[in-house]
């Protein structure tokens, strides 16, 4: 028998901490807040790691977790802020300036129905 040394063996920190390394499709969607079609377009395009395990594909959280870092240093190099309104709108009761209303068109009138196949009368 073999004797297995302790430096061989995992640390404790390093062991199952409960979380899964890999999450199915429909559960990184979730994490992602992105649909389902777009989870599988991630994957395609490279930007999602994934593999087969089976029929059953999975997706490695730490490939969700490095997508997510990606987004959000290309997010914040070029991120602007939201236009605001002029400063004379804001004093004012309007916020923005509408179009004006159109008005709606008179729905056609009805024609009575006219019984077109009468038969001659004797």
């Amino acid at each position: 028998m073999s004797q297995i040394s302790t430096s061989q063996i995992a640390s404790p920190s390093a062991q199952d901490s409960g979380a899964p390394l890999v999450v199915p499709p429909l559960e990184a969607a979730r994490q992602l807040g992105i649909g389902l079609s777009t989870t599988y377009k991630l994957i395609k395009t490279g930007e999602l790691d994934a593999f087969r395990c089976g029929r059953r594909r999975r997706i490695t959280v730490a490939s969700i977790h490095a997508y997510i870092a990606r987004r959000i240093a290309a997010d914040s190099a070029g991120w602007t802020p939201i236009m605001q309104p002029p400063p004379a709108l804001l004093r004012s009761r309007r916020r923005w300036p509408s179009k004006p209303a159109k008005p709606k068109a008179a729905p056609p009138k009805r024609r009575a129905r006219t019984n077109q196949y009468e038969l001659p009368t004797e």
